[in-house]
């Protein structure tokens, strides 16, 4: 579920590439924690 969040975040934030980095440092983390 929360990869397929993650998938449509990338898509929307494909113009910004420092949000998407954000997103992806954020995402790591998360499934680390998990």
């Amino acid at each position: 579920m929360a990869t397929l969040k993650y998938w449509r975040l990338l898509r929307k934030l494909r113009c910004s590439t420092t949000r998407t980095t954000a997103v992806v440092r954020a995402v790591v983390a998360l499934e680390l924690a998990s």
